[in-house]
């Protein structure tokens, strides 16, 4: 038996051989049994996440996306704002954008996620962890796909309230 990572990328593999354009030079995907189709994409990479003094966030990231076969470059783009704040962690809504890349053809998924930024401690810097959950909005390969992530990394606090998320940053999609 295989472990359980193993099975998650060989089907992920399956999955965007079969339905991600850039494997299969733009043609619609087919939908599988029961209309509906179960993708998973896994990116990791590092992602700085900026909060004003006025509650609107937000950020970039450098990822790669990967397959046990094919692996993508990734850009992850999120705007948004903080929805409530509390002592040490601050809770956004944002609308991101994952632009993934293979040579000259790319697809941009949009993303609704809510994200959880936490401080370690009460001073201008240190240690943090990021954690956020949200759903793909439209259609396209990824129509329906939740959005899971987390990482860690550190913090500085000054005119904007910075996220810097570069260690164990996983954002995955799936169906």
């Amino acid at each position: 038996m295989l472990p359980f990572r193993t099975r998650r990328l060989i089907a992920a593999a399956a999955a965007v051989a079969g339905a991600f354009p850039l494997a299969t030079a733009g043609t619609a995907p087919a939908a599988a049994a029961g209309g509906a189709m179960a993708q998973t994409l896994n990116c990791s990479g590092s992602v700085r996440v900026n909060i004003t003094n006025t509650g609107s966030v937000d950020g970039k990231g450098t990822l790669r996306c990967a397959t046990p076969t094919t692996s993508y470059d990734g850009q992850l783009t999120l705007s948004g704002s903080v929805t409530s704040s509390s002592g040490l962690v601050y809770q956004t809504k944002t609308n991101d954008q994952l632009s993934i890349f293979s040579g000259s053809t790319g697809e941009i998924i949009d993303l609704s996620v809510n994200r959880s930024l936490q401080k370690a401690s009460d001073t201008p810097s240190g240690n943090a962890t990021e954690q956020g959950t949200g759903l793909v909005i439209g259609g396209g390969p990824f129509g329906g796909s939740t959005e899971t992530e987390s990482g860690t990394g550190t913090f500085g606090t000054g005119m904007t309230t910075t996220f810097l998320i570069t260690s164990n940053y996983i954002l995955d999609l799936h169906g």
